[in-house]
């Protein structure tokens, strides 16, 4: 064998090490991000008289809706400041920082006081500013780590390598319904007074502290920024070079996009847990379970969207997965929330099929926009546009009161996810196909197709 074909299989060697590190950074980024999000709808969720002690059910969804919308208004603020610091100064510092950051945020919350002790309304105001201040560093997290991973991956597994970093979105609420369930065993959920309600729900949160800090450690001492990162000149302003010409074009479709799909999948995320606790007889613990379940279709969803991207294009896969969105939703949705569907079993197969019906476009976007960008302003064109994106659908619970003046409120979440679907089917068809391109030549070119 010659020295040179040892050389190159050694630099072969070193690639593949260095790929499976950072698409392993990014999805254990992705996935303490995501269980960072989801703690409250599933943890958080059954205290919630903690912070607030007498809450009608449709003032207790409002609360609930803004304790999860604080951290989704937060991401665009993070994803602004962090993309422009990732184009800049590297994917793997910023990554590192804002996981650090996020899982500080955590630990800060599990040590909050209730009402009891500070008034419910320091008690609520404290617990919707840290979950702000945590968004920021969630909306940064995102800028750099997918960036980074896909900058390393095989061009015709692209489309899948993003999916599995993706479906670590339904990983993180799969681990926080292991944790509810472990809790809820010896620390019963009765009431204000109950184990659960006083020191219960900490838990998850400290577990995901430390969890984070893993991960950033990780991310910090372990991977590097990719090739396609080291070889390209920098942008002095990468937000204002992303806003310019097809770049531009490319952020306005991507934030459509992002926009319907927040509009469906808060609808899974939020509004869903309520609409099963709604049902009578279906308890705290029977929505942990259900979570359990819930995470395996969403996680195998995902990664067969980004396999069937990678075969039959983009915009294909993302227009069969919008459809489902559209047509099968409301089904699931509204069956959930019209009380006529009872039993566990019965609900939680509802709910897989409707993490089902949403995930899908989720499976696909990681690849398509990260493509739609050049790599001087990848990390703020993905970033922004998936976190900017998140502004007006986060106000999703006043929506549904407004609808509920027209349509039982039951119906108000399917809607809401349809409308959804709609924006994503309407966007794509605005922009290019992209599998296939180069991630060191795509950007200018990229976008005049569109």
């Amino acid at each position: 064998m010659s020295s040179t074909t040892e050389v190159a299989r050694s630099a072969d060697t070193d690639l593949q090490a260095r790929r499976r590190r950072a698409i392993t950074s990014a999805w254990a980024g992705f996935a303490v991000d995501s269980y960072s999000i989801y703690v409250a709808s599933t943890a958080l969720l059954p205290a919630m008289v903690y912070f607030q002690s007498s809450l009608s059910p449709s003032q207790l969804s409002v609360f609930v809706g803004m304790t999860f919308a604080a951290t989704l208004i937060g991401r665009p603020i993070g994803a602004l400041l962090f993309g422009h610091f990732a184009d800049r100064i590297g994917r793997r510092k910023v990554g590192s920082v804002t996981i650090y950051g996020f899982g500080t945020i955590s630990l800060l919350i599990a040590m909050l006081p209730g009402a009891e002790v500070v008034g419910a309304t320091l008690a609520t105001t404290l617990l919707i500013g840290l979950r702000f201040i945590e968004g920021i560093f969630l909306g940064g997290e995102y800028t750099a780590a997918t960036p980074m991973a896909l900058e390393y991956a095989p061009q015709g597994r692209r489309g899948f390598t993003g999916a599995l970093i993706q479906c670590s979105a339904s990983g993180g609420p799969f681990f926080v319904a292991v944790l509810t369930s472990i809790v809820l065993l010896f620390a019963p959920n009765a009431g204000l007074h109950s184990p659960y309600v006083q020191w219960g729900w900490r838990i998850p949160f400290v577990i995901g502290a430390l969890l984070s800090w893993g991960v950033a450690w990780f991310l910090r001492r372990r991977v590097e920024d990719s090739d396609v990162y080291k070889e390209t000149a920098r942008s002095k302003s990468p937000l204002r070079d992303m806003l310019k010409g097809s770049s531009g074009r490319a952020f306005l479709q991507s934030y459509l996009i992002m926009t319907g799909v927040f509009f469906a999948v808060n609808m899974l995320g939020s509004v869903m847990p309520q609409l099963l606790l709604s049902n009578k007889g279906y308890t705290a613990s029977d929505l942990a379970h259900t979570q359990l379940v819930n995470a395996w279709p969403g996680m195998a969803t995902y990664l067969f969207y980004g396999w069937l991207s990678d075969r039959i294009g983009r915009k294909r896969a993302l227009y069969i997965a919008a459809s489902t969105t559209v047509l099968l939703t409301p089904v699931t949705l509204t069956l959930m929330g019209s009380g006529n569907v009872h039993g566990w079993l019965a609900l939680t197969a509802l709910a897989s099929l409707t993490n089902v019906f949403i995930v899908g476009s989720l499976g696909v976007l990681p690849a398509y926009i990260n493509e739609r960008f050049a790599t001087a302003v990848r990390s703020s064109g993905w970033g922004v546009a998936y976190s900017t994106a998140v502004v007006i659908p986060a106000f999703f619970s006043y929506y549904q009161l407004w609808l509920a003046h027209l349509v039982p409120f039951h119906y108000t979440a399917g809607i809401l996810a349809a409308f959804g679907g709609l924006i994503i089917l309407a966007a794509v068809s605005a922009g290019p196909e992209t599998r296939g391109v180069d991630l060191n030549t795509v950007g200018e070119r990229a976008g005049a197709k569109a």
